[in-house]
């Protein structure tokens, strides 16, 4: 994928997932779905890990490369990230720390979608700061992948959205 197309497919995703949720009544949005998230946990869990990259985005490059220096393995593809992905939830890996959702005090359902999308918008926008080279020369530590180049992480980023909005869309 291009970092035009990746920008496209992240932005199209998250705005999929808002659309999704818009019409659910505030009640539902925060109820349970079983013993899983709650749809608003499912949004504030996809934001906190945003904010989080966000974080590591905002970073020069020269101290990311010194932080985490450069990728030594060949480059995954789209596929290849979500079957790492999906081969690390099989082992039981959760959130944990940070992403957690933890509900702010008179949690509002505008409020968490808005956050949600300012926080994946600037993430989508980080992308118009890196040449395709660097999105696969750069790399980032994730919690539970490890080391991801940035196009990887931003892989990551578009599916890690598709999968927790098959959760809410259960809720519907």
């Amino acid at each position: 994928m291009t970092k035009q197309e990746l920008k496209t497919a992240l932005e199209e995703s998250f705005k999929i997932i808002t659309n999704d949720v818009e019409n659910i009544e505030e009640a539902q949005f925060f109820a349970p779905i079983g013993e899983k998230w709650s749809v608003a946990e499912n949004i504030l869990h996809l934001t906190q890990s945003a904010k989080g990259l966000n974080q590591g985005m905002a970073l020069p490059k020269a101290f990311l490369e010194q932080q985490f220096g450069k990728i030594d393995r060949p480059i995954l593809s789209y596929e290849g990230v979500v079957d790492r992905y999906l081969a690390v939830l099989g082992t039981g890996v959760t959130a944990r720390g940070g992403f957690v959702p933890q509900m702010p005090e008179n949690p509002s359902k505008d409020i968490l979608l808005s956050s949600f999308l300012k926080h994946h918008q600037t993430l989508a926008d980080f992308l118009n700061d890196w040449s395709e080279a660097e999105l696969d020369e750069y790399c980032i530590k994730h919690p539970a992948l490890k080391m991801l180049t940035i196009k990887e992480f931003y892989y990551f980023m578009h599916y890690h959205i598709l999968h927790h909005r098959k959760a809410i869309l259960k809720k519907k």
